[in-house]
């Protein structure tokens, strides 16, 4: 059987300390304040590339690359990351033939809900429960989706197709199996 690996450029998150920096209480309008999950989560930027040790995550690719060629048969390295459009990816983009963007109707207020809310509920993700356990409200998420999480996917994600163009292939993320089609 061909064999298969996978890469999350989540894995290789510098230190918080290392990380940009962005302002909790000026860069997000909350509707009564910094929430204390927030407060605890601090002012980390991990929705900049620059968190991210992208020569450590290349290094990861070309190991699995050479593990799957070893293995014979052919197979498929997928590299998955909400941040490999941005500066500074650009060794672990090579290493890839082909991009497929999950297209989340960045303009679409109903399909935006549907993500920040999906995210507000889910819990493990890097081992850490889930806002709304930790006590965040809708409203609060809402606002932290829109003026921090939307914003930086537009600036390092959206702005940024055009320097990888010819490359992306595009997929529904609402799509339901039997509808999704690639561009």
């Amino acid at each position: 059987p061909p064999a298969a690996a996978v890469i999350a450029a989540d894995d290789f998150y510098l230190p918080r300390d290392a990380c940009p920096r962005f302002d909790l209480a000026a860069d997000i309008r909350w509707p009564a304040g910094v929430p204390d999950a927030f407060q605890v989560r601090g002012n980390a930027d991990l929705n900049h590339p620059d968190s991210v040790d992208w020569a450590a995550c290349a290094d990861a690719v070309d190991a699995a690359v050479e593990a799957v060629v070893d293995a014979g048969g052919g197979g498929v390295v997928v590299v998955e990351g909400l941040l490999l459009l941005g500066a500074g990816a650009e060794r672990v983009r090579d290493r890839c033939s082909t991009l497929i963007l999950l297209d989340d109707g960045y303009d679409d207020p109903a399909k935006q809900e549907v993500l920040w809310r999906r995210k507000w509920t889910r819990s493990g993700h890097l081992g850490k429960k889930s806002y709304q356990d930790r006590g965040v409200t809708a409203d609060e998420y809402a606002a932290y989706w829109g003026d921090y999480v939307s914003a930086r996917w537009k600036e390092h994600g959206l702005e940024r197709i055009e320097a990888v163009s010819g490359r992306i292939h595009r997929v529904d993320a609402h799509a339901d199996d039997r509808s999704a089609q690639v561009e």
